[in-house]
Order: C-alpha cells, then structure tokens, then sequence
C-alpha cells in the first residue's frame, strides 16, 4: 500500500487539518457486519486473497473516501488560493525541476518495472492490463516469503542492524513488519526533519539486501533471490508511484481553478499509466497529505539510495555491522535539507543512478524458456 509521508500544510489550513484528520480517525468502512476503521482498510485489502471479495471491500473503501472528498476539496481550494507552486519556489523547492530530472529515471526504469510487474501479478493469476491497485496491495503484501520474517528472526536481525528493542508494532507482517522495525533505528527515526527520513529509508532497503537477508535472517541461499526480487519490485513501484503523484500535484496546482473532474483525471491518468494498474480516481486529494509532499518522498528515496551507495563504499555490502557506517548515519541523520544531506554525501545534486543500480541488480528480471530475453514495456512483451 501507497504510504503517505509527514508534511506540513500552508498556514491558515490548520482548522482544515484538524477536520479532516478528525474525520479519518472517526470513519469506518462497514464490511461483512463488521466496523473497519477507515485507516485499516487498505491493509485488510490487502490481506484478502479473494479477488471478488477485494474489489468489494475496495469499493465500500472508495465510498467513505467519496464521502469525505467536499472537505478535502475545500482545503485543496485553500491550498491553491496560496500558490504552492510559487510558495515552493519562494523557500527553494522546484517540483517542476525535480519532475524533469527523474524523467530519465522513468525511462530507464520501464522495462524492469513492467517485467516485474507481469510476473508478480501472474503469480495471483492476473493479467496486467486487468489489474487495479487492490490487487498491487495484495501482491505487496508477499505473503509467500512471511515464513521468513517470524518475530524471533526479525528481532535478531534488525537488532543486528542496530535496530529498534521489538517494541514496534503496526498492522502490518512479515517483510513489511521487519522494514517498519529497520526504519525505526535510532531515536530521531520519528523526527520529520529530512536527514532522519533519509537514514531511516537507508536502512528500511535491508529487507532487500541479499547479504542481510542471508546473513542476519536466515533466509536459504535458494530463496534469497527471489525476496530481493520482491523487495526490489516493491522498491521501485513506490518510486515511480511517488513520482506519479509529484506529476499529478504539478498539474493539480497549476490548474488552480479547474473543475475537481479534471484533477480527477490527472489522478487516475497519470498514476495508472506511470504503475501499469488502474489507479481509481476516489483517491485524488486523500493521496496529497500536502502540497508537493511527494517531491520530499522523492528526494528521500533518491538521498537514501545515495548513501546506501556511500556505506557500501565505505564498509562493503554489510555495512549495517560497520562503526564507519555509524558515523556516517549519524552526520546524515543531523542534515536539516536536501542541501545539508547532499554535502554530509559528497554530492552537489541528486542523482537518480544509484537508485535505479541497486534496483536493477536485485531483479530476476524476465527470460523467457523460448529462446532468449524478452523486453517488457506497458504495451506489451516482444524477443529480442
């Protein structure tokens, strides 16, 4: 499931705010005879392996949204009476520059991606061009790999990784559990201040290293491919996704006074094409916590691979065993901008390469038993 990051909104929609996180925390989504509180649901989705039964449950998720949409379309309103676009160039933030410079990324990315994303999918009996996003939970969820990431092995593992005591508890299993509980390494892990994010992301990619994997959890060498395959896969479906959304809010706030059908469009539009699923449109203001907080999820997923490329330089591919490491955590946790983060890194810019290297190389990727690779885009599959 999409997460949502930790963003402030402009002043003057704190009322705006309260009401709607008010709202969330209240709604319930009646399923079955039972009460599902609102937060929970995508995580129950994800959770039923029936297909009918999902899109059900997905529908009756879709009408609560629908329910709340007039208040999140009246702090959108309020949103865009201020200008985000002119108000992230005034504090130095360019949406529209980020956008261009990881486009080269989308390209790059294409053919993993989609490749990926038809043998996951097939693994549930789904064609691609049948998919929606109810089905990506589900597949994200992994469940065929959760035998791995009982508590016991977790705790050990991201114990070795400096994690967290085992305190941690959320909705989520398996893979996803040991993920949070890596993220929560050290105590300003909580902090909202973007050298913490970047160091949480930083670890958070364990659960896709084949050498913490093997070495720290035990999974079998036969089986650590294919759960950094998964890892990887669900990697890089968050990173275009947010991209997706960073798109989406440039158009949405540009428009400033378009009629809610066309942000509508842009939403399903823009985040189907960029995923390969159907995207529903219910989603299009609930999916912006704040203006242009997808760009800040797009630096830090760019900022966290750049570092796990530095550790890995510094201290091989275990680096979590390190001291080194620890230093360097340390200095980039206390980076207060991407600026900041960028010079603790060595670097004068964000650069989308190592992302796109680490990903690449923990996907099985596609080859076909019938004489050679295949090359997988969104239109479809051919030989080469």
């Amino acid at each position: 499931m999409p997460t949502r990051s930790r963003a402030r909104s402009p002043e003057g929609t704190d009322v705006l705010d309260r009401e709607l996180a008010a709202m969330e925390a209240e709604a319930v989504v009646l399923w079955r005879g039972e009460a599902l509180p609102f937060a929970a649901v995508p995580e129950r989705i994800a959770r039923t392996s029936s297909r009918a039964e999902r899109d059900a449950l997905a529908g009756s998720y879709r009408e609560v949204l629908e329910a709340m949409n007039p208040r999140y379309e009246a702090r959108q309103a309020a949103w865009s009476a201020a200008d985000p676009i002119a108000a992230a160039s005034a504090a130095g933030h360019d949406p529209a520059a980020l956008v261009a410079d990881v486009e080269r990324f989308v390209l790059h990315a294409e053919t993993p991606y989609f490749a990926a994303l038809r043998r996951n999918l097939a693994l549930i009996d789904i064609e691609q061009g049948d998919a929606t996003e109810a089905d990506l939970w589900h597949v994200v969820r992994g469940a065929a790999w959760a035998h791995w990431f009982g508590d016991r092995d977790v705790t050990r593992a991201v114990a070795a990784a400096g994690g967290d005591d085992g305190s941690t508890a959320d909705e989520h299993d398996g893979w996803r559990a040991a993920e949070r509980r890596l993220a929560g390494a050290g105590a300003s892990a909580a902090s909202d201040e973007i050298g913490a994010r970047v160091a949480a992301a930083a670890r958070r990619t364990l659960v896709g290293s084949p050498e913490w994997l093997r070495d720290e959890l035990g999974v079998s060498r036969e089986e650590v491919p294919v759960v950094a395959d998964h890892a990887a896969f669900v990697r890089l479906w968050r990173l275009l996704r947010d991209i997706g959304r960073l798109r989406y809010e440039l158009r949405l706030f540009a428009e400033r006074d378009a009629d809610p059908a066309l942000g509508r469009a842009y939403y399903t539009g823009i985040l189907s094409h960029i995923t390969g699923v159907l995207v529903p449109d219910a989603a299009y203001l609930h999916d912006v916590p704040a203006p242009f907080a997808s760009a800040t999820d797009v630096e830090v997923a760019l900022l966290a691979a750049m570092l796990v490329e530095r550790l890995e330089a510094r201290a091989g591919t275990a680096w979590w065993s390190s001291p080194v490491s620890g230093e360097l955590l340390a200095e980039v946790t206390a980076g207060a901008s991407v600026g900041d983060v960028l010079a603790r890194l060595g670097y004068d810019a964000l650069d989308w390469r190592p992302v796109l290297r680490q990903i690449r190389t923990r996907l099985i990727g596609e080859m076909s038993g019938y004489g050679g690779p295949n090359i997988t885009t969104r239109a479809g599959t051919r030989k080469v």
